[in-house]
């Protein structure tokens, strides 16, 4: 990939927007036919563009998205990593969702494999100053 670090940024403002809107589908094509998708640590890995639309749809079923912020990547070669910090409305309440994507690659831009690290909590967080920087 010719300029990683620009593909990245533009991946990374494109996801941004497909999330603040639940678009799953936009989200999806973010991702190679093959990709692999690492929701957490401690759950199956999701393979394919097809079953990361199921998993997206599902993690988007929620009230309202009222912010997603990423912090700038951390770019090395074909990977890179981002923070982020997101609130949202569930059934009943708000919650707050920080984490690290580490993500890797493919040479047309789009990411071949996704490894989410996040921490779930209950209400709405303020993003701490330094955060994503």
């Amino acid at each position: 990939m010719a300029n990683t670090r620009l593909a990245v940024s533009k991946w990374v403002r494109n996801y941004t927007k497909a999330w603040l809107k639940k678009d799953a589908k936009a989200i999806t094509s973010l991702f190679t036919e093959d990709a692999t998708y690492h929701s957490h640590p401690f759950r199956p890995v999701t393979h394919g563009r097809k079953s990361i639309l199921d998993y997206t749809l599902g993690a988007l079923d929620v009230e309202q998205v009222y912010e997603a912020h990423f912090g700038k990547p951390v770019v090395e070669g074909s990977r890179a990593a981002v923070e982020y910090w997101t609130t949202m409305k569930e059934k009943v309440e708000d919650v707050t969702l920080a984490g690290c994507i580490m993500l890797h690659f493919a040479k047309n831009g789009l990411c071949r494999e996704l490894h989410d690290y996040w921490v779930l909590q209950t209400g709405r967080q303020q993003v701490p100053l330094k955060w994503g920087r």
